[in-house]
Formats: structure tokens, sequence, C-alpha cells
């Protein structure tokens, strides 16, 4: 062998290495405030896996937002970044299959719920077919959804009627329909503003929000129901195309610390929150009462429609047994 050639050799075979273990950087859209629980798990998951690729995958958080909440579904799937989170019922109509999770008195606790839809969506192809235009992450769920607000206990239908609230999409807007609610949907994020301007007498969040969104200050009165009077639904995501990018071992990498391991972990950081937050509450004079059950049977005589309606769309969209997806549903929660 020649005098130059075998250096060569080894350049080459160095680089060859170098390449086929290739770093690369993923692009995180962040809406959500550093205070909120999830962004911290958020951002041990991107620490979990950089470590487990060696140092191959590595996540750059961007200074800001690319668009707005309800604008980043559509976000991941056009690349305007390669991973972010995303509220389902940001989008009304777009994931009608979602709507199951979303029901009242599902939720007792957020991690139960997360894992039940994670495992939902899996087994049912024609509900994570709704996701197809990104990679799932995960997909969860935060805590009961709560009826907060500025000025008088809620016992009643008529005392929801007296009042006006910001809601999310989703079903939370079809049960405060239902009820006869004066609601706006408004991203959660909007929520100090337009209570501290008068603009809304209350929000309708988990027990988390009070503190994560600075409203424990303008809060007076909640009314808390059994299973929650709605609950939201989210999926964290990524872009299809930087998925298909990645090399085998970084993909299989991802894959183990993300399903329904990742969605655990997100519904237990809602779950601690709550916790935390009610007792804060609690101390900090803020009127809490389970919701009366007249109150309790008028929300399920109002909101039945929007369960039949449901498996109306899931025959529609090839589920031949709904009642049976939403028994199982049910069993997983109570697991």
């Amino acid at each position: 062998m020649k005098p130059f050639i075998k250096p060569l050799l080894i350049l080459m075979l160095c680089l060859a290495g170098t390449l086929s273990r290739a770093s690369e950087t993923l692009f995180v859209s962040q809406w959500l405030p550093k205070s909120h629980p999830l962004y911290q798990v958020m951002e041990q998951w991107q620490r979990d896996v950089s470590a487990a690729t060696e140092g191959e995958l590595s996540f750059n958080v961007l200074p800001q937002a690319v668009a707005a909440p309800a604008d980043h579904y559509n976000a991941i799937r056009d690349g305007l970044a390669d991973i972010s989170i995303a509220v389902l019922g940001y989008t009304p109509g777009r994931f009608p299959l979602t709507k199951l999770v979303e029901m009242p008195f599902m939720t007792h606790t957020a991690e139960s719920n997360s894992v039940a839809f994670y495992r939902l969506a899996a087994r049912t192809p024609a509900m994570m077919k709704e996701f197809r235009d990104v990679k799932v992450l995960a997909l969860f769920t935060h805590g009961p959804g709560v009826v907060f607000n500025t000025r008088k206990p809620v016992r009643t239908v008529a005392d929801l009627k007296g009042l006006k609230f910001r809601v999310g999409g989703g079903v939370v807007n079809q049960v405060a329909q239902a009820l006869g609610a004066n609601a706006s949907l408004k991203p959660a994020t909007e929520s100090y503003e337009l209570l501290a301007n008068g603009v809304m007498d209350g929000v309708w969040l988990p027990f988390e929000s009070l503190y994560t969104y600075n409203l424990q200050g303008l809060i007076k009165h909640a009314t808390s129901f059994p299973g929650g009077l709605y609950t939201s639904t989210f999926i964290i995501m990524m872009n299809k195309n930087r998925w298909r990018e990645l090399n085998e071992t970084q993909q299989q990498a991802v894959q183990e610390l993300s399903g329904e391991t990742y969605s655990r972990e997100l519904g237990q950081a809602f779950d601690r929150m709550d916790r935390d937050a009610r007792i804060k509450a609690e101390k900090a004079g803020i009127k809490i009462i389970d919701a009366p059950e007249p109150l309790v049977k008028s929300v399920r005589d109002g909101v039945k429609p929007l369960l039949d309606e449901w498996k109306e769309v899931a025959v529609d969209k090839g589920i031949e047994d709904p009642d049976a997806v939403i028994e199982r549903y049910r069993e997983d929660i109570a697991q």
C-alpha cells in the first residue's frame, strides 16, 4: 500500500463513523409559560432523549413560539418547528373522536385519563388517523375541569347562566352551550387579562391553572364536579419529515421514551400541581364547594346528547361497536 493511501483510508473511515453518528438539533416551539407543570416534564424528556442517544439528538427551545397556541398543530405539520404541544380542542371539529376523552365525569386524575387516552388511540386506528399529519409523541389530558369565578358560588344551572365564562375548545364549549352558559372560547393563556379587566367573570379550568396563570388573586369561588365538568386533550408531536430524517437508533430512543410512558408522566405532572394548587387555594380563602347533586344531574342530562352524537360519529368513522370502545376506555381509567 502506498504511503499516502493508508492515512487517507483511515480518514475516510473516521468520516464515515462521524456521519453515521451525525448529531441532529430539533427545534421546539414552546408557548407554555415556564411555570407550567408540563414545561418541566418536556424539558426532562428532552434531556432523557439526548442522554439515550449519547448526545446525537439535542433540542433548541426557540425564544418565542412560532405561532399562536391554536395554530401549533399546523405549525408542526408544516415544519415551522420540529416539536411542540397543542390543545386538540383549540381547533373545533378537527379531532371528533378525541371528544370521548373530554366528556364530563370521566377524569378523576390526569394520570389515569392520560394513560387511558393513549391506549384508546393506540388500539383505535380511526382515532390515531386523526393525527396522521404528525408523529405522535404523547397524548394526554389535564385533571378534572372546575368552574372558577370572581363573583358568587355556583350551585345551580341558573348561577352558571348569570356569569360570563372563558372556556377552551372541544367538548367544554359544547357543555357550556348545552347548559346555556354565557361562554367564549379563548386560550387559557389569556385568562388573567380577561378576568382582571372584567371581560369575563370566570373560567373553566383545572386547579393547577390558578397558579400556572396567576389567577389565585382574582378567583373567589370554585365548584368542583365528580370526575370533572370536562377535561381538555393535548398532543405532543413531531414533524413527520424530521422524524423520517432520524436514523433507526435515534428513532428507537425517542419511541422508547414516548408513547404511554410520556403520556403518563405528563398526566402525573398535572395531578401534582392540581393537589398543590387546591391546598393553596383553600389557604388563600377561595371558597370551594362540591357541585350539589341537582346540579350534577342537570349536567348529566344536558350533556347526554353529546355522548350519543359521539357514537354516531364513531360509526361513521368505521368503529363498529362504539359502546365497547367506551367501556374499554372506562376500564382503563378505573385501573
